[in-house]
């Protein structure tokens, strides 16, 4: 009777996966095709970026990454990347782990975005954790939208992250693409996407 119980539990479980796949989506415009090398970071010091590290990782679709939280100009300059996938979303706990503050932040960020500028690297924002990470004009997770948007050849953004329709007008002002993904899971089938050959 137990055996029974866990093969069923294993089976709902099956199945609940398999929905939850077939049901997810990516809509939008197409990503842009990424380049190796590929330094992941974050902007604002949320859980996002070690999020979307997993993911790529996962994702199997890119041999060459390093991920740096905190990358200085000086790591951009001679990382040799071309691409910088960015994870926007800030987080008080993050910020106070790190000993900075969101100001501290927002400096750190303009000066890697201008060194991606003077070398030419591909810069792409992602937004995927939706709602929660965004906030009132002047917070932390606006600020850090803020200072990468600019910069950004293109957008990957969770639905519910762009309710407003602010990405899509970022997007429109930088002749960007905007890919949405429902889920946060879908950005492994946008990273296949973008390093498909």
């Amino acid at each position: 009777m137990r055996r029974n119980a866990v093969v069923l539990a294993v089976l709902v479980s099956l199945f609940s996966l398999f929905v939850g796949s077939a049901m997810a989506a990516v809509t939008g415009d197409a990503p842009l095709k990424g380049d190796e090398p590929l330094l992941i970071t974050n902007a604002g010091q949320g859980p996002g970026g070690k999020m979307g590290r997993l993911l790529v990782s996962r994702s199997k679709a890119v041999k060459d990454i390093t991920y740096n939280a905190e990358p200085t100009p000086e790591d951009i300059l001679s990382g040799g990347y071309k691409t910088v996938l960015v994870v926007i979303g800030s987080s008080a706990k993050g910020l106070g782990a790190s000993g900075i503050t969101i100001d501290d932040e927002i400096d750190r960020l303009g000066a890697i975005m201008e060194a991606c500028k003077k070398e030419g690297i591909q810069v792409i924002a992602a937004h995927i954790e939706g709602k929660a990470r965004r906030g009132k004009p002047g917070s932390a997770d606006e600020r850090s939208i803020d200072a990468i948007a600019p910069y950004a050849q293109g957008f990957i953004v969770k639905n519910d992250s762009n309710s407003d329709g602010r990405f899509t007008e970022l997007a429109k002002a930088n002749g960007a693409p905007l890919t949405i993904i429902d889920e946060t899971i879908d950005f492994m089938n946008v990273v296949k996407d973008m390093y498909s050959k």
